[in-house]
């Protein structure tokens, strides 16, 4: 589980981006439930991924796929409203990322997740080249 306390930082993501919170978003005790949170981290996350062309396949079949998630929900939440969404890079390594991510509502942070991502090329992972590698350290979250 991801406690990393920086994580609930709204000043330290470079990327930005909202969801709705929807009424099927409830439990039956009228919270946000925890699959609904998850969701709003996918969203952050596939989104950071599309803006830096990740989700496209490449001529040479080179694709991101989800390897893990740990989400840390930090507190309850009720519709209506929207979400905002903050994503940046932990960590780089030789064929994966990791994100950090986190969902603000009504200026307290709702939840938290650390997020990785590994490019495959069919089933074998594919080294981050140089010009991508630049690209995301330009999304790097400070401190990590």
């Amino acid at each position: 589980m991801s406690r990393d306390k920086r994580l609930q930082d709204r000043t330290i993501y470079p990327h930005w981006c909202t969801d709705t919170v929807r009424f099927s978003d409830q439990d039956a005790a009228g919270h946000v439930n925890n699959v609904a949170l998850c969701a709003y981290m996918e969203t952050a996350r596939l989104t950071f991924m599309r803006d830096m062309g990740l989700m496209e396949r490449s001529e040479e079949g080179v694709r991101g796929i989800s390897a893990g998630m740990t989400v840390s929900f930090l507190a309850e939440s009720h519709w209506p409203g929207r979400v905002e969404l903050g994503t940046g890079v932990m960590r780089i390594g030789t064929s994966s990322i990791t994100v950090g991510s986190a969902a603000f509502k009504d200026n307290f942070c709702i939840v938290a997740a650390e997020m990785t991502v590994v490019r495959l090329r069919g089933r074998t992972p594919h080294p981050i080249d140089a010009a991508l590698r630049l690209q995301l350290q330009k999304f790097a979250l400070p401190g990590f």
